[in-house]
């Protein structure tokens, strides 16, 4: 594919080909239709990281080959789609679920779109048996993975699926940029920074925005954030990120702590045990 039919550019002077295919060009689509260029130039900086980070790293060195590879396909279509979850169209999104868990399914209904419509090259997912052979339901399960864990290192390093760690490691980048990995930095170069920011701008994507973001979850569908950190936004900067509302965010997340849910039900069983005995 020509560089001129992609919104992806080769960026040739920190040696990246990107690995250029319909339908993450229509995943891109349908990001920017429905999130703010903050958000889709955050996701398309990510895949950047994904194939640097990979390029870099025996761990995921194998994804990029051959290339394009259906592997850095799908990590690429899952940063593409990783933040669907912070959709402005909100009858994409649920009041009932995380933002991870949105994003994820709705990149999960966003291929089968796209296979069951017969997009260029949805052959390559429909077709594709894998190794478990599910077809195109195995790829799709891991870009559902990749995305519902992409804020959950502590899961997602350890996936069977070496796509789910790269595209969390890749989505953490973009906030650490060259401080990358926490407390050792340098993985990404300065210049390697530079290239791809300039292309894809920060714009809209500090502090600010992201507080905003967070506080908004945590003012529209608290109930998903009080056992996770995007509580912790609410519990620090309120509902509205100047404090607004946060005592009483906080006296309701913790009512729904997990450790005093799990000692309190613990707790009640014994003596439930004890008078029976």
């Amino acid at each position: 594919m020509s560089t001129s039919q992609t919104p992806f550019p080769d960026l040739p002077n920190i040696g990246i080909k990107f690995p250029h295919s319909p339908i993450t060009i229509a995943a891109l689509e349908y990001t920017k239709q429905h999130t703010t260029e903050a958000t889709y130039n955050h996701c398309i900086r990510s895949a950047y990281w994904a194939l640097i980070l990979a390029k870099k790293s025996p761990n995921f060195s194998s994804l990029l080959s051959p290339s394009p590879s259906a592997s850095s396909e799908t990590v690429v279509l899952a940063t593409i789609l990783h933040d669907m979850g912070w959709a402005t169209t909100k009858e994409l999104t649920s009041k009932d679920k995380r933002f991870e868990v949105d994003g994820a399914n709705l990149a999960y209904e966003f291929v089968g779109r796209y296979v069951a419509e017969g997009g260029e090259g949805a052959q390559d997912w429909a077709g594709d048996r894998g190794e478990h052979g599910h077809g195109h339901r195995r790829r799709s399960s891991i870009v559902w993975d990749a995305i519902a864990l992409h804020c959950t290192g502590t899961i997602a390093l350890h996936h069977p699926s070496p796509e789910v760690a790269l595209a969390h490691l890749a989505i953490m980048t973009d906030f650490l940029g060259p401080r990358f990995p926490p407390g050792d930095g340098a993985v990404i170069a300065v210049d390697e920074y530079g290239t791809v920011v300039r292309q894809f701008p920060m714009s809209g994507f500090g502090s600010g925005g992201l507080k905003e973001i967070m506080c908004g979850l945590c003012r529209e569908k608290p109930a998903t954030t009080y056992n996770n950190f995007v509580g912790v936004f609410g519990a620090r900067y309120g509902v509205d990120t100047k404090g607004g509302g946060k005592e009483e965010f906080q006296r309701a997340m913790e009512k729904e702590d997990t450790v005093s849910i799990l000692l309190d039900g613990l707790d009640y069983l014994e003596g439930l045990l004890r008078e029976d005995a």
